[in-house]
């Protein structure tokens, strides 16, 4: 009866060895992804710093790897409003009691070509009290881009919800014919200093568009509601409509040209202003009734270093996408194994006593 007794403790000894083992490295793993995703909460990929081309290539790269990361996230939904998910899930959209207080209007639209400076002008923008919606918010749009897309809202209602939800200027959404309806609303184009300046710069960003056309990011949902937007501002927008000649230099040259001329040409001067961000604040705050913002310069940002990092990353996760399934498994196993040695453990010291 003794030794019965005794192997029934020893059996339980080990037991609890073995479940307070398990918990303990499940309390740390739990502990560190929460920590981890803690700070993700509070990420952004908006840049902290102001002057980015005084931080070097390798720093630059490096920020503009963390970009890609935060983008991949976005893609993945992290970044989704409740409001948003419940629409996308109800085919319905949603309007926040609590974004009462900033509803507003859109006042100004960027029609900048991407890789003129738009970020530069986003930022300030921001600085002087606009809040814009650019590459941060759009993955945050989804539901309004499906209803767009279902025929559910035209583009009017679009950029009326967008004011309701607290946006009064839009990078992303609104063409120069939207903004010529529009007598309210000021545009701004921001330009390069010569065409082949421009092309240069968008060449390292074109790529993107055939990126999320791979694996993984053609499986994630938000990729897929975004799409058409995407396909538009990188293969139809930079060529004129020949979405064929998005990676040639002579027909985004052409299309750069053409477009800044057919924007001066569309919208009366007094309701928009051509501007190179090298201009500095006083151009736009004159534009804009702003003072000019004291001991603050203007911002430069989003260097071709950085948008390399964005890139090399995001390209990246289309070659060691499936480690996102071989990983986890190898985890099991490992977790598998080393209960399996306690246990044994535990059997061998019952044999023994």
């Amino acid at each position: 009866n003794n030794n019965n007794n005794n192997n029934n403790n020893n059996r339980q000894r080990n037991k609890n060895a073995t479940t307070n083992m398990i918990a303990r490295r499940s309390a740390h793993f739990l502990l560190a992804s929460l920590t981890f995703l803690s700070a993700l909460q509070s990420a952004s990929a908006r840049p902290k710093t102001l002057q980015e081309q005084e931080l070097g290539h390798y720093r630059g790269f490096f920020d503009g790897a963390y970009v890609g990361f935060t983008t991949l996230l976005s893609f993945m939904g992290y970044y989704e409003e409740e409001e948003v998910k419940l629409g996308l899930d109800t085919d319905s959209l949603i309007i926040d009691p609590e974004d009462e207080e900033d509803q507003t209007e859109i006042k100004i639209v960027g029609l900048g070509l991407g890789r003129t400076g738009t970020t530069s002008l986003v930022v300030a923008l921001e600085i002087l009290g606009y809040a814009a919606v650019h590459d941060d918010e759009q993955t945050e749009l989804t539901d309004l881009y499906a209803a767009e897309d279902r025929e559910e809202i035209d583009m009017d209602e679009f950029h009326e919800i967008l004011g309701l939800r607290g946006y009064n200027a839009t990078f992303k959404t609104a063409s120069y014919h939207w903004v010529e309806r529009h007598p309210e609303v000021k545009a701004i184009l921001t330009v390069r200093d010569d065409p082949d300046k421009y092309v240069d710069s968008w060449l390292v960003a074109a790529p993107f568009v055939e990126i999320l056309e791979r694996r993984p990011f053609r499986w994630m949902a938000t990729v897929d509601k975004l799409m058409e937007s995407f396909e538009a501002e990188y293969r139809m927008e930079t060529t004129g409509g020949n979405p064929e000649n998005f990676l040639d230099r002579d027909a985004l040259r052409q299309n750069y040209v053409e477009y800044v001329n057919a924007v001066q040409e569309s919208i009366p001067s007094e309701r928009l202003l051509t501007f190179n961000v090298k201009q500095g604040w006083g151009p736009l705050c004159e534009y804009l009734g702003h003072p000019i913002p004291e001991g603050i310069p203007f911002p430069h940002v989003h260097t071709r270093a950085k948008l390399r990092g964005e890139m090399d990353f995001l390209r990246m996760i289309t070659w060691i996408w499936p480690l996102a399934i071989v990983l986890p498994l190898i985890f099991i196993a490992m977790v598998l194994k080393s209960v399996s040695s306690v246990s044994l453990f535990g059997i061998k010291a019952m044999k023994l006593d």
